[in-house]
């Protein structure tokens, strides 16, 4: 079967960085604390004042987004809408919890539940839009986005879709983050700051001077070794008619946290010595679906054909001038991965 060629066609992002917009990539914003929220664009340029009243931060940020990207790509109705999130509109539980133990359990509105659940987002962007098609949402903690992406490739390579809306958001409150802190995933010395996610961009099979990239590829699985990741790195170079020598830079998750950035590590010791290697949580904070934006990151790099000096690795002891193709390393706790090919158009 003739492999189907997808392409990033739009992506726009809410987050800790400047709202729908790239001047993240000449003056980003450096934060020092330990919990940072989104910039929040003004909604009401969006969406009328009751929805604006009704809706959670989440679900606000998701709409915002994803309203934007079916702008600019004029495509009203994708064939499938396509989200990860790993906690939800956490926001919306949180009070609806606090309800129950202050009215015990007794007169609750249904509103913060109702919206409250994972797949809301989803649901109400396809109320929204009216679109009837293919809707579903993962939450896989730090792959729920990347398992969005590979749904979509999945589908479009067996020529159930052309084009796909999907998206990474996930909130954070004080609380959680409290308890996260506690946990070590966030909040200590030396780590970057915890932040808010809310990315969606369009993938379409249909070739275009505007598009941004072409997703080249993707490989999700268990990290048995690095021997492995090689093994299934070196199969999707190959169904991409690629080799490593294509590869620009690898940009990878690392965060501060040694836990989490001891795995990136040992595997660019042993796969990638010597290759350009980029960073983003520095800028755009830890969270768990905050792969969304590296890949965002990368896409835009590879449109713009140019690497910022603040995305490189501070070990990186090589540079990439014009990158041709990013590939981009995630990991959840260390027993699962994803690989993430994006090539420049």
């Amino acid at each position: 079967m003739k492999r189907q060629q997808v392409f990033i066609q739009a992506a726009e992002q809410i987050s800790i960085q400047q709202p729908l917009s790239e001047q993240w990539m000449e003056e980003p914003i450096r934060y020092q604390d330990l919990l940072v929220k989104a910039i929040n664009p003004p909604f009401r340029d969006y969406m009328s004042p009751g929805e604006v009243r009704r809706m959670g931060n989440l679900m606000k940020r998701a709409l915002v987004t994803a309203l934007k990207v079916l702008e600019e790509t004029g495509i009203e109705h994708p064939d499938a809408i396509i989200t990860g999130t790993s906690i939800g509109s956490l926001d919306y539980t949180e009070k609806f919890l606090d309800a129950m133990v202050e009215n015990g359990e007794e007169a609750l509105s249904p509103t913060y539940f109702m919206q409250s659940t994972h797949n809301t987002v989803g649901a109400t962007l396809g109320i929204y839009t009216k679109t009837h098609g293919y809707n579903t949402t993962y939450s896989h903690g730090d792959l729920s986005f990347d398992l969005t992406l590979l749904d979509a490739w999945m589908q479009m390579q067996l020529g159930k879709i052309r084009t796909a809306l999907v998206g990474g958001q996930d909130e954070m409150s004080e609380l959680y983050f409290s308890l996260l802190q506690k946990a070590g995933y966030v909040g200590l010395e030396g780590m970057d700051p915890c932040g808010e996610v809310a990315m969606s961009m369009m993938l379409n099979c249909a070739e275009s001077p505007e598009n941004l990239c072409e997703l080249a590829g993707i490989s999700v699985g268990l990290l048995s070794s690095a021997d492995q990741l090689k093994d299934n790195l070196t199969k999707m170079l190959d169904e991409a008619g690629m080799t490593m020598d294509d590869i620009s830079a690898v940009m990878t998750g690392v965060s501060g946290n040694p836990a989490n950035d001891q795995t990136y590590r040992k595997i660019i010791d042993a796969v990638f010595q010597h290759m350009p290697l980029l960073h983003y949580k520095h800028l755009f904070g830890e969270n768990y679906t905050v792969s969304a934006l590296g890949v965002y990151v990368a896409a835009h790099c590879l449109k713009k054909g140019v690497v910022p000096s603040f995305l490189y690795d501070d070990q990186s002891q090589a540079r990439c001038d014009q990158p041709k193709a990013i590939l981009l390393l995630n990991h959840m706790k260390g027993k699962e991965f994803s690989l993430i090919l994006l090539k420049k158009i």
